[in-house]
């Protein structure tokens, strides 16, 4: 997809973070089965997909023998439980997530606009003015995050029905934003987040 697109070119200008909005857009496409794992089978497609579009050509033995090995080898690296597939955690460590960008906000004395604005921004990937999907799944993340909550799919649906409960709608414009971060709806969502950790 688009996501894997842009995070490969960034890849190869040498930035090798993906932002939490792209993860979860890569997350949510390769999750085929919504089991909340990649399977060794997913994670190879993903591999396979990047490996073809930093190429554009039809993929090479030597091609496939190069992306084995580097499946391998991440799996190996990443996969902290040896189950043989990857944890929303392990991956995130893998694919390398830039650095928590709630974290330049959430500890101001007073969250303004001008920061509702930019949050709003930096998690949209389409400019509608909206988060919602893998976008709202990404805000929600690195809400977990910012409680040094590990990053699993069942953390993300509890963010998110957590959301749907307090705003009425899993669709959060930049009202919703400022509701979700006032100190009293913290607290209740870091309390949602943490039963699921």
């Amino acid at each position: 997809g688009k996501a894997l697109k842009q995070w490969y070119q960034r890849r190869v200008r040498g930035n090798k973070k993906l932002t939490s909005t792209e993860f979860m857009q890569v997350w949510f496409h390769y999750d085929v089965d919504k089991s909340g794992f990649l399977e060794y089978s997913e994670f190879s497609k993903f591999m396979r997909d990047l490996f073809l579009k930093a190429d554009c050509t039809d993929i090479t033995p030597e091609q496939v023998e190069k992306y084995t090995a580097e499946v391998i080898h991440i799996m190996d690296t990443y996969d902290e439980n040896r189950d043989g597939r990857f944890e929303m955690n392990e991956l995130a460590k893998a694919l390398k997530i830039e650095e928590n960008y709630l974290n330049k906000i959430i500890n101001k004395k007073s969250i303004k606009d001008k920061h509702i604005q930019k949050i709003l921004t930096h998690y949209n990937s389409n400019v509608d003015n909206t988060i919602e999907g893998p976008e709202l799944c990404a805000f929600v993340g690195d809400v977990a995050r910012f409680y040094n909550l590990k990053l699993t799919l069942s953390i993300i649906q509890s963010g998110v029905a957590f959301v749907k409960e307090t705003i009425g709608t899993e669709t959060v414009d930049q009202q919703a934003i400022q509701n979700l971060l006032s100190p009293a709806n913290r607290d209740k969502m870091k309390t949602a987040l943490q039963k699921d950790s």
